[in-house]
């Protein structure tokens, strides 16, 4: 039985045990801006929608989103090191390659500008 234990407490050791993001404790002092951004984009007439195959995601922006930069981010919460972040054109449609992009499940936010306001969307994918 001690053994058992021993064993057991010898691999609990072992095992990795990050938190989802680094600064986790700096995000929950800015929740309130997360919040009214989420409440921005919910307010809006029209959303962004998703559609994501095997070779690509793509963003499909309506026009009132279409306001210049906005910010991708793919969020693996098992491994940082799968985390993504892009920078790009709100246009009509945008496409990301899954080619680089691992399998299994990432959750994806994004951000940018509604009528000078910022806005954020955040929904879960998952890569097959």
């Amino acid at each position: 039985f001690m053994g058992f234990i021993i064993t057991l407490v010898v691999i609990m050791m072992r095992q990795d045990i990050d938190l989802v993001q680094e600064d986790y404790y700096q995000k929950e002092l800015e929740y309130d801006k997360q919040y009214n951004a989420e409440v921005n984009y919910l307010n809006a007439p029209d959303s962004i929608r998703m559609e994501l195959s095997s070779e690509e995601l793509s963003l499909y922006f309506p026009e009132e989103f279409q306001t210049g930069k906005a910010s991708v981010q793919l969020i693996r919460p098992n491994d940082k090191k799968m985390d993504l972040t892009l920078t790009l054109d709100a246009k009509e449609r945008v496409t990301i390659p899954m080619k680089s992009l691992a399998k299994g499940q990432f959750n994806c936010t994004v951000s940018g500008l509604y009528k000078g306001k910022p806005y954020e969307m955040n929904q879960t994918i998952t890569v097959k």
